[in-house]
């Protein structure tokens, strides 16, 4: 026999278990139980779902691609690639640099300006607003639309004859006024008229609200900039995909494609700007240069005449030649010089926003000055994308990486400086030792000499200038935008986000089938009380009888209507316990419950009916002595019975009650008495039942609930069967529970159990009444039409 602990445990645990796994043998038979209240939850649910969708603005995805080219645009000059085109160095080469620049609130805010969306028009449903766009039949105007009242909504009513009135109830800016259109109408902080643009449409909607609303540029700045989103189609492409969501398909589309647009105008405003640069600088040397090439064109021409000198000898000749070279590198250096003062004085004014001129645009090949030259303006560009705020530690993290740059710029540079001062240094002694070469010609024929060398030099460098502006022009009329446009953005292949009809449906579906599911369920959980499907799964104790519900006012159903399935369940629950007690000459059988209630007065009667029924001498004793109630069902006295035997007041000839009924005697419980439990363990109780088992074919005892009460366990002991009877829907669990464990404990033999008062919707219900093979009484009329309904 199982312990007392070991046993409460496993009930606990099997039931426990048995609520709370979801597997078919739990669900379906709640399904099938309760499912009108599924059809029911899944009819409403799959309603609300309708409402939902069709009072829900749609929300759409619009989406545009556009391909970054990986590569910078640059331009050749001569075979030594002396110019290239500058863009955005650094910002092609880094993708996610692009997506930030895209996606920063400066480009937003940019676009946003470019399309007016500060003035939003729109209709009022019961939950949505209907925005009006592109289309609109009138428009806010006003000299400056940032100084009218943000976020307040106006409402506009036409009245006819070109007369309106607007109206806000806003606290902040009330307002009531009936204006024509074209009026000004004062509101705190500024002035603003409406513009009709549609009458006719006015004029269908007569008498109907339009709103409108002024949005604050921050607000709008970051609405947009929250429903903006940028991502990679590849991570082995450059290709982005620009979306938005949305409820205005047509505004999207003109958002994206205004924005993308402005992404593209960036880096062709930036090459061309660099471009401008170079040409200027270019300018500023050509203006100095030309002013020496003419003044030593006129020169020459007049010493030629003056001196009727038109050449020089061919000493002359090569010593100019040497002369020309030799001054032409020290214009190639001063040209370097100058460069080199251009980018220090870049570097002291600190202007960030600007980028550098690359050193290969004016002829200079150093790869380290380059290559620092080209980080600085790829930080820049990245400075610029970002239009971080000051406290951003992104931007502070690229201040701190720009200083560093210069720093080494600026060191490099004073290398290259002292690098070109000593390569003058030497440039003018060679020149110098020409020139003591040239001293040695005639004095006509050397002053020519000097003239020529330097009208030669101020040419070719002159040329050189020219043709290099030329190329900077070539290159800025052929500059374009680093992106192209792959697929503009479309309304026409939006796609719908939600609501998603057939996502919804489902949903509605599962919540209709889910919430009458879970609510069964926590309400099995958390209801004390018994139910038939449980049973089975709390003991292992067998299940002799099922009695059906019966509506029989009183207790002896069998004799008022014996073909009832009622008395067809006791006379299967008799032919059960004939089984169990053939051993036994006069079976006594105790008769007991959990609590009071459960029906046990009920079931002790109709079963000795039954046993009755088949010419066996039957006696019924009501040992509930606490609350005696079968004189009651039988009309007899209660002035003798069990309680008077015991204290030897009354005989055993004298506690019998004959009853109507033939083979059926009663001994009631007697007065009650103040020590009914101490009365119970005295001898005479086994005295009683012996004389009883020589007169009688069976015994039935009606005893107190064996749950609350501890003399029944002393009448168990004495008896060959035990029917603990339950009610489904009224017997406590915890109680039911803890009595089975008391009875496991106390070793009580012979135990089974009586389940009372089954619906007739239960699968423990009996053939007789499911197939209609009884007669009960007024079955019919206590169908119910949806009962009925069912059962076909």
């Amino acid at each position: 026999m199982k312990n007392n602990d070991n046993f409460i445990l496993e009930q606990q645990q099997k039931h426990s278990q048995d609520i709370s796994s979801l597997d078919l043998t739990v669900i379906l038979p709640i399904v099938l139980k309760h499912w009108y209240w599924f059809l029911f939850s899944i009819a409403i649910a799959l309603l609300a779902s309708v409402w939902y969708i069709r009072h829900t603005m749609p929300v759409y995805r619009t989406t545009a691609t556009i391909l970054v080219n990986e590569r910078d645009d640059r331009a050749l000059v001569d075979n030594s690639d002396l110019l290239q085109g500058l863009g955005l160095p650094g910002g092609m080469k880094n993708i996610q640099n692009q997506i930030m620049l895209i996606k920063s609130r400066a480009l937003t805010e940019r676009t946003l300006n470019e399309l007016s969306y500060e003035v939003e028009y729109y209709f009022r449903t019961i939950r949505n607003q209907l925005p009006i766009y592109p289309e609109l039949p009138i428009k806010v105007v006003s000299d400056n639309v940032n100084a009218l009242p943000k976020d307040i909504e106006f409402a506009i009513t036409f009245k006819g004859d070109s007369i309106y009135q607007v109206e806000s109830k806003s606290e902040v800016y009330p307002l009531l006024k009936t204006a024509a259109f074209g009026e000004n109408i004062e509101v705190q902080g500024g002035s603003f008229m409406i513009e009709c643009r549609d009458f006719a449409w006015l004029s269908r909607n007569f008498d109907r609200k339009l709103y409108f609303k002024v949005h604050s540029r921050r607000r709008l700045t970051n609405a947009y900039g929250t429903r903006l989103n940028v991502e990679l189609v590849s991570r082995e492409g450059s290709v982005l995909r620009i979306s938005l969501e949305g409820t205005n398909r047509a505004k999207d589309v003109d958002f994206l494609n205004k924005h993308i647009e402005g992404f593209q105008a960036i880096s062709l405003d930036k090459k061309n700007a660099e471009a401008h640069r170079r040409i200027q600088f270019i300018d500023d040397q050509l203006v100095g240069i030309s002013d020496s090439l003419s003044l030593t064109e006129n020169r020459l021409q007049q010493f030629r005449s003056s001196n009727r000198v038109m050449d020089l000898s061919a000493q002359g000749q090569s010593i100019i030649g040497q002369v020309t070279l030799l001054e032409n590198e020290r214009a190639r250096l001063s040209l370097e010089a100058n460069y080199y003062d251009y980018l220090a004085d870049y570097l002291e004014k600190d202007a960030t926003g600007e980028m550098p001129i690359v050193p290969v645009t004016m002829g200079i090949s150093d790869q380290g000055l380059t290559r620092l030259v080209n980080e600085l303006t790829a930080l820049q560009g990245q400075m610029t994308a970002r239009g971080a705020g000051e406290m951003n530690p992104l931007q502070r993290n690229l201040e701190l990486r720009i200083r560093t740059s210069k720093d080494a710029l600026r060191e490099t540079l004073n290398g290259l400086r002292r690098a070109n001062s000593l390569a003058r240094s030497e440039n003018q002694q060679q020149i110098n030792r020409a020139n003591a070469q040239a001293a040695a010609l005639p004095v006509t024929e050397r002053q020519l000499l000097g003239i020529e060398r330097k009208f030669e030099l101020n040419n070719e460098i002159y040329t050189f200038l020219l043709e290099t502006r030329a190329e900077q022009e070539m290159q800025k009329a052929s500059n374009r935008a680093d992106s192209e446009v792959i697929d503009p953005a479309d309304e026409r292949f939006s796609i719908l986000v939600s609501p998603k009809k057939a996502m919804v449906t489902l949903i509605a579906l599962f919540l209709g089938f889910a919430v009458p599911l879970f609510t069964i369920i926590l309400g099995n959980l958390f209801n004390r009380k018994l139910k038939d499907e449980d049973i089975r799964r709390i003991t292992d104790y067998p299940i002799v009888g099922n009695i059906p519900h019966s509506s029989d006012k009183h207790s002896t159903v069998v004799f008022d209507n014996p073909t009832s399935s009622v008395a067809e369940a006791f006379r299967l629950l008799r032919s059960k316990m004939q089984f169990f007690t053939k051993e036994a000459k006069a079976p006594v059988i105790l008769v007991t419950s959990t609590l009071p209630g459960d029906g046990k007065t009920f079931a002790a009667i109709n079963l000795a009916s039954v046993c009755s029924l088949l010419g066996k001498k039957t006696i019924l004793i009501g040992f509930d002595l606490r609350k005696p109630r079968i004189y009651q069902d039988f009309n007899l006295e209660n002035e003798k019975g069990v309680s008077t035997w015991l204290i030897g007041k009354d005989s055993i000839q004298d506690i019998i009650q004959k009853t109507q009924y033939e083979n059926f005697s009663v001994i009631t419980a007697g007065p009650i008495p103040p020590n009914p439990s101490e009365l119970t363990a005295l001898e005479k109780t086994q005295e009683l039942l012996n004389h009883l088992k020589e007169r009688y074919d069976y015994i039935l005892i009606d005893s107190s609930p064996i749950g609350i009460v501890s003399d029944t366990y002393y009448l168990a002991s004495m008896s060959d069967a035990c029917l603990v009877v339950v009610r489904p829907g009224k017997t406590i669990r915890d109680a039911f529970i803890s009595t089975l464990t008391e009875i496991n404990s106390s070793g009580i033999k012979g135990v089974s159990l009586v389940i009372n008062d089954i619906q007739s919707d239960s699968k423990h219900y009996g053939y007789g009444e499911r197939y209609g093979y009884t007669s009960d009484k007024e079955r019919s009329k206590r169908k119910s039409i949806f009962k009925r309904y069912r059962k076909r």
